[in-house]
């Protein structure tokens, strides 16, 4: 290898290194960050892998037992449980890990896509730019199957671009396997078989896209066969496929806040105000971009009008990353001197990482949690027996099976709901009816932060059980009446 050819093949390298090692800060600490609710069931079934449940059946470890997670394959919870003999140590980490070299993959797939159309230049600033979105800060290292599904998806376009130059058949080969995979993490990166088929394949190789197309078999085959276990246990899997039907249409695009929520989300949460400026003035102004760019917004932009109900959650904007970063790309090397484009990717980098600090902490919601499950192994020796009333990452961090532990009315009623139950309106109506199926303690974490609703919950838990523990921001009790009030 020549001296131009190591130095080229230097930056990118280090790039996506640092791509990988940012993400890697701290993998091991609590995975109550950002979106808890999709993080803790992931773990959860990553975690009863382990303990022999199938990947056919991957479940949480909340009653109504079987409750089963039929979201999407649980390849990413399978993928972290097998790497146990190889990587051990806390499950939280290897999830982590997982992630970060997922979101490394994106990078790597992203630079050779991008340095086949606008030049070196270019692909390395977009890798640096799709590195510092603070959504892809935030979720390329959380423990959910978002940055495996567009790391995948990503390399498999770059594999894909490879075979639609060269003919190269192992290109083609790993390209459908990395996509089929990616479609059965999350069936909704279905809108990136549009760019793959418009604009990278070209003739004579249209007949590649009916095999890409065909990368959606996996996926549909799952579906199937979840279908055949809705009714099994828990409601939850049926709630679930109820409330993602209708999520879907153009209902939720009538609505003021379906606007006012993406706009926050993509001009200034996720991607910077300064990153969402140059990737919009890159896409739509910069000289010399190919229409791959154009293709890929416009399918992301579909997709997004489709899924509008499900926008408010903001892992799903990292839909948006890779071409968005392309956008900056092309913006800052249109601009001079070099001086200044080396300001503009110094001052995105550095806003991205203010803005995404938090993920790197625990929030003060959950300060007490490592004590909480310590407390609660001590109160509940057995480990097989759901007896327990906790939030999902109380139950997740102490390892013990349980009752999902709600405040909010509407999610009380749906987790009554999962055992075809109806409760009332009483603080203590929930934990009432889990005493009544088994439960024997409650446990939460107490802050000085905690709204109306929870803190009621705990004076009346007080109030009427025998408490166990009430410290250090924890409180556990025994669901027998309190004698001493």
């Amino acid at each position: 290898m020549t001296r131009m050819a190591w130095r080229d093949e230097l930056w990118p390298t280090l790039a996506i290194l640092g791509v990988v090692g940012l993400r890697l800060l701290h993998a091991d600490q609590p995975i109550v960050e950002n979106y808890v609710g999709r993080q803790i069931p992931t773990a959860m079934v990553a975690a009863n892998l382990l303990q022999g449940s199938g990947f056919l059946r991957p479940s949480l470890s909340t009653e109504p037992a079987p409750n089963l997670f039929l979201v999407e394959p649980p390849i990413y919870a399978w993928t972290v449980a097998v790497t146990e003999p190889l990587a051990r140590g806390r499950l939280e980490a290897r999830g982590r890990i997982l992630s970060a070299l997922a979101t490394g993959l994106g990078a790597w797939g992203l630079y050779g896509l991008v340095i086949r159309r606008q030049g070196r230049a270019v692909a390395l600033l977009s890798v640096l730019a799709f590195g510092s979105f603070p959504v892809m800060i935030r979720y390329g290292r959380a423990f959910q199957p978002d940055a495996l599904m567009l790391g995948l998806a990503v390399a498999g376009m770059r594999l894909l671009d490879d075979f639609a130059v060269s003919g190269r058949k192992r290109s083609g080969l790993g390209a459908w396997i990395c996509v089929a995979t990616a479609m059965a993490l999350k069936i909704i990166s279905v809108y990136l078989l549009v760019p793959m088929v418009i604009g990278i394949l070209r003739p004579p190789r249209r007949r590649m896209a009916l095999v890409m197309i065909a990368s959606l078999v996996p996926a549909l085959v799952w579906y199937l066969h979840a279908a055949t276990l809705l009714d099994e246990g828990s409601r939850a899997s049926a709630d679930n496929a109820g409330l993602w039907g209708r999520s879907l249409g153009l209902a939720p695009l009538l609505r003021l806040d379906t606007w006012t929520t993406s706009l926050w989300y993509v001009g200034v949460k996720s991607f910077t105000p300064l990153g969402f400026v140059l990737a919009s003035w890159g896409l739509l102004a910069a000289p010399g971009r190919d229409r791959l760019w154009i293709v890929w917004l416009g399918s992301v932009l579909a997709a997004f009008v489709v899924l509008s109900g499900k926008i408010h959650h903001e892992y799903y904007w990292i839909a948006l990353a890779p071409v968005l970063a392309v956008g900056v790309g092309l913006a800052i090397v249109s601009v001079r001197p070099k001086v200044l484009r080396i300001a503009l990717m110094i001052a995105l980098a550095a806003m991205g990482l203010y803005q995404s600090r938090s993920t790197w902490t625990t929030p003060r919601e959950w300060a007490a949690l490592p004590f909480a499950a310590r407390a609660i192994r001590e109160v509940i020796s057995d480990p097989s027996r759901s007896v327990l009333v906790a939030r999902e990452a109380v139950l997740f961090a102490s390892r013990r099976p349980g009752f999902r532990l709600e405040v909010e009315p509407s999610a009380r009623a749906r987790a009554a709901g999962e055992f075809g139950a109806i409760i009332g309106e009483d603080p203590l109506a929930l934990v009432e009816f889990y005493r009544s199926r088994g439960a024997r303690y409650v446990a939460d974490l107490v802050s000085e932060g905690d709204e109306p609703r929870r803190r009621l919950l705990h004076e009346a838990i007080r109030r009427r059980y025998n408490v166990r523990v009430d410290r250090d921001g924890v409180l556990i009790a025994e669901l027998i009446e309190n004698t001493s009030r």
